[in-house]
């Protein structure tokens, strides 16, 4: 009764269940029954064999691992001194670097960058500490003048803080307030095309300038405001703000179509901030703002704010700085996190890219 059992369920097995437990029962009986057919010598013999092979795969190894080794030898032996701070897309392929490695560095050192010590390689997205070991003995980072300037900077010692009119000071006094060169640059060509900083948060507006750096200096900001006889008497000064279509037209080159477009983009963004915010709008180009910077003010004093802690995504993304993704991006933080304490973590919380967020710092409020 037991073998019809095992019989029926051995058939109850698909085609190729049934070979494979065949196959399964020969190589169990060849093992079992092989040392009755070897003889002691030939077994050994075998074993013997093993052995050797075993060398022989150890020898291959070993040779195998040498050619590395020769290889690595020959890559470190072609590499150069370099300095991260300067070295050229061809000198930084001759290193060994990929080109995903050097396209980051080299995004790190167009941003402003700077490399102060070897480890600071380890910042640069997919270089890591291999790399830096393999690279370590090759960097040579030059002491020039403006890595010890921005090292005094961040260590907070040594520069000066004094009383200074933004719109007069020389790039020396910039630097000796340890604002970054390419800043004070751009701050310059800013005046240099007809700009003016009427108030101390119209630094704002400048492409990069550090939040923390502007708060450390708000207090030392002190801007002589030309008095009205000064001014000529027929000069026409229209305040952005507040001025209707009518009043834009006074403008030279502002024409019906333009003003309409001025007033209705200063209600998306709830007021002007900045003279420059009017080159967003379409059919004004940087030759006619030139031209008429000089008869418009700015009084950011009556802006509308975003209420970030209150405000829900719908709202948040009818203002032109914020798109929909942003505006769901702030919400589900603060369904997640509560309320923000800082307009300061849309930035270090990645919420909102930099040169986004610069612009719209002024219009941000938390309540």
């Amino acid at each position: 009764m037991k073998f019809k059992h095992i019989f029926r369920e051995y058939f109850s097995y698909s085609a190729s269940e049934r070979n494979g437990i065949i196959i399964l029962v020969v190589l169990l009986m060849v093992m079992y029954f092989s040392p009755f057919f070897f003889k002691s010598g030939e077994a050994s013999e075998f074993v013997i064999d093993r052995k050797k092979q075993n060398q022989i795969d150890s020898l291959i190894s070993l040779i195998e691992n040498k050619e590395v080794n020769k290889k690595e030898q020959i890559k470190i032996a072609n590499l150069d001194f370099f300095d991260p701070n300067k070295a050229g897309k061809e000198e930084l392929i001759n290193l060994g670097l990929t080109s995903f490695q050097i396209n980051n560095l080299i995004k790190f050192r167009n941003k402003g960058g700077k490399f102060k010590a070897k480890i600071d390689l380890l910042k640069i997205y997919g270089i890591n500490e291999s790399d830096l070991e393999l690279l370590s003995n090759y960097i040579r980072i030059s002491g020039d003048e403006n890595i010890k300037k921005e090292s005094r900077i961040n260590t907070g010692k040594e520069y000066n803080l004094f009383a200074f009119d933004p719109n007069v000071i020389s790039l020396k006094e910039w630097d000796s307030l340890g604002v970054n060169k390419r800043i004070s640059i751009r701050i310059k060509n800013y005046i240099a095309a007809g700009g003016n900083f009427r108030q101390a948060t119209d630094l704002k507006k400048i492409y990069g300038f550090d939040s923390v750096k502007f708060v450390e200096l708000l207090p030392y900001v002190k801007i002589v405001v030309k008095s009205n006889s000064e001014i000529p008497s027929n000069k026409i000064l229209v305040q952005l703000n507040s001025s209707d279509t009518n009043q834009l037209k006074q403008l030279p080159g502002i024409g019906s179509v333009l003003s309409l477009r001025i007033v209705k983009y200063r209600d998306l963004l709830g007021g002007f901030v900045s003279k420059d915010q009017l080159l967003e709008v379409y059919g004004i180009s940087k030759e006619k703002l030139i031209r008429i910077e000089s008869s418009i003010c700015v009084d950011s004093i009556s802006i509308r704010r975003l209420m970030i802690n209150s405000f829900d995504a719908l709202r948040l993304k009818k203002h032109p700085y914020i798109n929909q993704r942003t505006a769901k991006d702030i919400i589900r933080y603060r369904e997640r996190n509560g309320n923000f304490t800082s307009v300061d973590q849309l930035q270090t919380h990645k919420l909102i890219p930099d040169s986004i967020f610069l612009k719209l710092t002024p219009y941000l409020e938390l309540n």
